[in-house]
């Protein structure tokens, strides 16, 4: 591997019997390249294990060959699974990576967004909600002329590029699947208020309950901020109630693992006597006993569409408009049952 450091583009020219400058153009993917020379020049880079040096890429043209993933998200799992999204995508392009926490942007986003620009020069930015919905960080990427893409933003804080899913859709889909293991009294756990997607699944929630005939006022409402720790003092709150709800669906899985943490605590049978189901299909669901039922949501596959669409958008003057929505999946596992007799 320690040979493969000082291969360089004239060598793969070489190799290949082309120029440096055809070789350049087949590795920045543009276009009147013959299959055949094109072909020909990747073969003999992945024989010689040619990688390009993205900082010297940069020096040569108006590129940095970095994408930014801007983020501020309490579950690891998500941010980690976006990032992997994104990963896959720039590789395929030979481009970097740049994760970015921006929780303490909060105060002063234009100066931070700015200097930030200012020195990574990034080509474009990936946006994971919930700062997807703030607007002082879409508008000054706007007036920078900078491209991005927010995975699943909240339609009314503006109309940018967007790969998402239907988050009300979503719910109704596990909401569906309690009533119809019998429960009535079915309990929601929501996220932080500032979390667009959060909001749309409460929706969601709500309005398959009436859909279905049921009593909205004994199906309580608890409010979570996506941790496991707000999962686990909700819980105790519902189960503090007169009439405890035979069933909890938390927002995301982090939350649902809290309240299973409070049941196993408080001596309540899972599924027996209490049904938990959470959204997201993360990590822990599948390490929980028993297995959480969720929602998974393509968080990787989001990532990797936005990454593409910024890539394909670069140096165009007008690139296409993305909307794009991703389907989601009901994982039924051991969590949920009929309710009890």
């Amino acid at each position: 591997m320690a040979a493969f450091a000082s291969v360089t583009l004239n060598d793969v020219a070489r190799t290949a019997g082309v120029s440096p400058k055809t070789v350049s153009r087949v590795l920045n993917n543009e276009p009147n390249v013959r299959g055949e020379t094109r072909a020909r020049v990747l073969e003999a880079a992945s024989a010689l294990g040619y990688r390009p040096n993205p900082a010297a890429r940069s020096l040569a043209g108006a590129r940095s060959y970095f994408i930014a993933h801007f983020f501020d998200n309490p579950v690891r799992d998500y941010v980690s699974r976006a990032n992997s999204g994104l990963y896959a995508a720039c590789r395929r392009h030979n481009y970097l990576v740049l994760p970015e926490p921006v929780a303490d942007w909060r105060d002063s986003v234009d100066e931070r967004l700015t200097a930030f620009l200012t020195t990574s020069r990034v080509d474009g930015v990936v946006l994971s909600p919930p700062v997807c919905d703030v607007s002082a960080l879409t508008d000054g990427l706007r007036r920078a002329g900078t491209p991005f893409v927010s995975l699943s933003p909240d339609r009314r804080f503006g109309h940018g590029p967007r790969v998402y899913i239907d988050e009300r859709a979503a719910a109704a889909m596990m909401t569906r699947h309690l009533i119809e293991l019998g429960h009535r009294s079915i309990a929601f756990i929501t996220g932080p208020a500032e979390h667009g997607a959060a909001a749309a699944r409460e929706i969601g929630f709500v309005e398959t309950l009436r859909a279905g005939g049921l009593d909205v006022s004994a199906c309580p409402i608890e409010k979570g901020d996506f941790s496991m720790r707000s999962g686990v003092v909700a819980a105790e709150r519902l189960f503090g109630l007169p009439s405890r709800p035979t069933a909890v669906f938390a927002a995301n899985d982090s939350m649902a693992a809290g309240v299973m943490m409070a049941a196993y605590k408080a001596g309540i049978s899972v599924p027996r006597e209490l049904s938990i189901a959470g959204f997201d299909a993360s990590y822990i669901g599948g390490e929980l006993w028993p297995p959480l039922t969720t929602v998974r949501q393509p968080v990787s596959m989001m990532a990797e569409q936005a990454a593409e669409c910024i890539i394909a958008a670069i140096g165009d003057a007008e690139p296409d408009p993305l909307d794009a929505k991703l389907d989601v999946e009901l994982i039924v596992r051991e969590s949920t049952g009929p309710v009890a007799a």
